[in-house]
């Protein structure tokens, strides 16, 4: 893994923004239509450098199953798959960074027919996961490979950090400004094609930009005509800065259009330069952190109330409503067979706290009827899962609201189809988690809900407020009750 040294690593920010030269004769714009642009002894270096390296992600799995007897058995299943990494600096206690996709390195937590894992059945639980370099696909001498643990993530980047004890001695890339790529620029892609061997492909950038939403990623993307394959994923492209003649990196290779001939995608710097550069995930801009108000809790019962909102929802493959009851809300969860079957799996209470509102109580329910269930008593795993699906719900909800308020108004104006359209994009990214969050609470109702034989509430039950306990030995009416001075502070808003 020796270099010969020339640049030392922790200039790589640095690297090309002090070298002043003549604009090139023939350049367009920021950057080259040829990589014969790039000065020799930038090629030179680049040919003795190493930087890009081969990833091994692996994933053991654990499957149950049943044996010719009926027992239950379990077995272990492993699943592997590489990709490139590449070093773009030193950190502390002499580990080194690396960058590479998220899709490389991360592995769904439970196979289901949405995430699939080849070669592992559905319904089988991660038990573990590691990601090594190795030298290729073939390499099976393991005291050599180098261990690597994850720094940062972002799945809607697709990209990842990764340190280790990876010795690396120079960097020939500076960063560059995706923005500034236009069609015809010239790229050139360092990784390692289905895990086989180390290449260098070259290409041109195609379209400058595009907006990615497939499989929950939310960037931009440029699209290169390089010859790339699955291995290819996480390799850095680079581009040649017209002013400095040096290779600058523009983007990660990531992605293919699968019936495309060399139509391949790169994430753009200038959406991964913030993480890459802090080591932390990207900030997401106030309409992705959506946290509705009490005003417009206001506003929502009031739309219940006169009509002008419609009190059904669609979330995580299920039928929500909503019921105003005085200043309360109640979501009803109904089941699959809504609306030719009218019984509810949960109601949810939401009641008035600063900020939007708090859980109060729950109803549990199947055909049988509801049984009710205060939040205090569920345990803390329940509580948790009830509260982040009620926390989604939420910001769905109004999501819903504001795609139906916009959609005449996207017939007649550009700029409001291209709301309602991001609209729609941002609920699509978020339906997988939905339809998770979804799973665990019908699968908690299903605990929860009345037993067999056993006769439960009607749904009335739920319009009625909650009742204080009396204290026990009932109310003393003939001594005055002494002040009770409580603490001030601010109620929890769950």
């Amino acid at each position: 893994m020796a270099a010969t040294r020339a640049v030392p690593l922790g200039l790589l920010l640095l690297l090309g923004s002090q070298a002043q030269s003549r604009p090139l004769p023939g350049c367009p714009g920021t950057y080259a239509n040829e990589l014969a642009r790039v000065t020799s002894s930038v090629r030179q270096l680049e040919s003795r450098s190493r930087y890009t390296f081969c990833l091994r992600s692996s994933a053991v799995y654990e499957c149950l199953y049943f044996d010719p007897t009926g027992k239950m058995r379990h077995r272990k299943e492993t699943a592997t798959t590489h990709g490139t990494a590449f070093a773009f600096r030193r950190a502390k206690g002499g580990q080194t960074l690396l960058m590479t996709n998220e899709h490389v390195v991360q592995w769904p937590f439970v196979t289901t027919a949405e995430h699939k894992v080849e070669g592992v059945p559905a319904g089988c639980k991660r038990t573990s996961q590691t990601v090594t370099i190795v030298d290729n696909e073939e390499d099976s001498y393991a005291q050599d490979d180098v261990s690597l643990q994850r720094v940062v993530t972002d799945a809607a980047l697709d990209v990842a950090v990764l340190k280790g004890p990876v010795k690396v001695t120079v960097i020939p890339f500076s960063l560059g400004q995706s923005s500034a790529l236009r069609a015809g620029n010239a790229v050139q892609v360092r990784g390692f094609p289905l895990g086989a061997f180390q290449a260098l492909s070259l290409g041109k950038v195609t379209n400058p930009r595009e907006h990615d939403t497939e499989e929950g990623w939310d960037h931009y993307d440029f699209v290169v005509d390089a010859q790339l394959s699955s291995g290819n994923s996480g390799s850095p492209v680079r581009a040649v800065n017209c002013r400095t003649r040096r290779l600058v990196l523009v983007g990660i290779y990531h992605a293919a259009y699968r019936e495309g001939q060399s139509l391949n995608v790169v994430v753009g710097i200038d959406d991964f330069r913030e993480l890459m550069t802090t080591l932390k995930p990207r900030r997401l801009p106030p309409g992705n952190r959506l946290r509705p108000t009490a005003a417009e809790r206001g506003q929502l019962l009031a739309g219940i109330g006169n009509g002008r909102i419609t009190p059904l929802i669609p979330y995580g493959g299920h039928t929500v409503g909503l019921r105003k009851v005085a200043d309360r809300l109640l979501y009803d969860v109904y089941s699959r067979g809504f609306p030719l079957l009218d019984w509810r799996l949960v109601v949810i209470e939401d009641l008035p706290a600063p900020g939007f509102g708090r859980i109060g109580r729950l109803w549990f329910g199947n055909e049988q009827g509801l049984r009710e269930r205060p939040f205090s008593g569920l345990t803390p795993d329940e509580q948790l899962r009830v509260t982040s699906l009620v926390t989604s719900l939420r910001q769905h909800l109004f999501r819903v609201v504001q795609y139906r308020q916009i959609q005449l108004e996207a017939r007649r104006s550009r700029s409001a189809y291209e709301r309602q359209r991001a609209l729609r994009r941002q609920m699509s990214r978020e339906e997988t988690e939905r339809k998770q969050q979804m799973r665990a609470l019908v699968e908690q109702a299903a605990r929860l809900a009345p037993g067999s034989g056993e006769r439960g509430l009607d749904v009335e039950a739920t319009q009625r407020p909650a009742i204080a306990p009396a204290p026990a030995g009932g109310a003393d009416k003939t001594r005055p009750r002494p002040a009770v001075k409580r603490q001030p502070g601010k109620p929890r808003d769950l």
